[in-house]
């Protein structure tokens, strides 16, 4: 019998959330694809926990575009890694914009596909028995398939958005007789934001993002931030049961550059400094630019 003592079936959030998700909403919405007035390309990173071993990191690089009147394409390439195991994975989404009424308003349908690869690092394994063959002959590398399915309703000074993950809610088996097993439980998420012009050069948009795990796992954001002649913010979070989040960010010519801070509430506070947050995102025009 093993000393491992992670059976990662459904006591965690197996897709990880961004601080920053309303910089970049694509993360967990597929439908958002091609619905800003510009496209993309996104890197997010984010270090959960610092100062702990093996505390879990995410990667992605993101980009999204409007290729026709009402049609969106995007893809995106994320790792995700936590301890020994680590997902490693690859997204291509379709979308269709529909207008609504005379005003502006549209409403976008998202689908992805996914392909992603579960790796194992028995390196990092800390065995009661070393010669423990369930592990050490088990699967290093498992290599899966998945989708994502979302809604999202959108304006100029507002949105409204849900989503879900892991479609197939598959069972990930390493071939270790159970002891290791990851069972992709379908994720729903539920985003909304207002952006409030105070004047010509200050704003406020509060937002929401709502997270609920088919485990039983539920979790809640609320972010205020104040914006500054579009080009500077500062803003504020709090994730029930979690962390009280600070994030600010800058956006120059083409180039925006965002931060964000989570202050732990939970026990590990004890043991670490908090979890830290990048994101850059370069804006691409839609179209060439008209000559003069």
């Amino acid at each position: 019998m093993t000393g491992l003592m992670f059976n990662l079936t459904v006591r965690a959030q197996q897709i990880p959330t961004v601080s920053q998700y309303m910089e970049n909403p694509y993360l967990i919405n597929p439908a958002v694809t091609g619905t800003t007035s510009y496209s993309p390309l996104a890197f997010n990173y984010k270090r959960w926990w610092s100062g702990m071993d093996d505390a879990p990191a995410m990667q992605s690089i993101s980009a999204h575009f409007l290729a026709g009147d009402n049609v969106g394409l995007g893809g995106k390439i994320f790792n995700y890694a936590t301890g020994p195991l680590s997902k490693l994975g690859i997204e291509a989404t379709y979308a269709y914009h529909f207008k609504i009424g005379n005003k502006g308003d549209k409403i976008s349908l998202g689908l992805s596909a996914q392909l992603y690869q579960v790796y194992l690092n028995k390196s990092l394994l800390k065995l009661e028995e070393q010669d423990d063959n369930v592990i050490l002959y088990g699967s290093e590398k498992l290599i899966t398939p998945d989708a994502a399915f979302g809604a999202y309703y959108y304006s100029s000074h507002y949105y409204v958005g849900i989503s879900v993950y892991q479609l197939f809610n598959r069972k990930v088996d390493m071939m270790t007789d159970n002891i290791i097993e990851n069972k992709q439980v379908r994720h729903y998420f539920l985003t909304g934001g207002y952006t409030f012009d105070i004047n010509n050069n200050f704003s406020i948009q509060p937002s929401l993002l709502a997270n609920y795990v088919e485990a039983g796992i539920a979790q809640g954001d609320i972010n205020v931030k104040g914006i500054y002649k579009q080009a500077f913010w500062i803003g504020l979070s709090y994730r029930t049961s979690d962390a009280v989040v600070v994030n600010a960010g800058i956006c120059k010519d083409r180039f925006i550059f965002g931060y964000a801070y989570d202050y732990t509430l939970t026990d590990i506070n004890k043991h670490s400094m908090g979890s830290h947050e990048l994101l850059f995102i370069v804006k691409f025009n839609r179209s060439k630019p008209k000559l003069e």
